[in-house]
C-alpha cells in the first residue's frame, strides 16, 4: 500500500514539476523550405527552429518550455506527437519575431 500511495505522488509531483514549465501557443506562421517558425503565446511570440520529430502546421496547438532559450522538446496537442526544437527568441512583440523570421528565411 504505501509503495502505491508513494508511486502516486512521485507521479503528481512529476506532472505539476513539468506543466510549471510549460506553455501553451499556436503556430502561426511556419512556411514550405525554412526549418523555422513562428508561436503565439499570451505572453508574446517565439521564433523556433525545426529538429526533428512531428513537423508542426499552422494552427496546431504547442506545449512546452519554448519560453527559454536552448534545444526543447515539446509536444504538438493537434498531432498528438512530440518534436524537438531549438528556441531561438522568445516573448517577442509581432514586429521583431517578424523581422527575426524574414532574415532567418529569406
Amino acid at each position: 500500500m504505501r509503495k502505491i500511495i508513494g508511486i502516486c505522488i512521485a507521479s503528481v509531483l512529476l506532472t505539476f514539476s513539468l506543466s510549471v514549465n510549460a506553455a501553451k501557443g499556436v503556430v502561426v506562421l511556419y512556411k514550405p523550405g525554412c526549418d523555422y517558425y513562428i508561436v503565439e503565446t499570451t505572453m508574446g511570440y517565439a521564433l523556433l527552429e525545426w529538429y526533428g520529430g512531428n513537423d508542426p502546421s499552422e494552427g496546431d496547438t504547442l506545449v512546452g518550455d519554448y519560453e527559454s532559450y536552448g534545444m526543447k522538446d515539446i509536444y504538438n496537442i493537434s498531432a498528438d506527437s512530440e518534436t524537438k526544437v531549438w528556441v531561438e527568441e522568445f516573448w517577442l512583440s509581432k514586429g521583431s519575431v517578424l523581422e527575426k523570421y524574414y532574415g532567418k528565411c529569406n
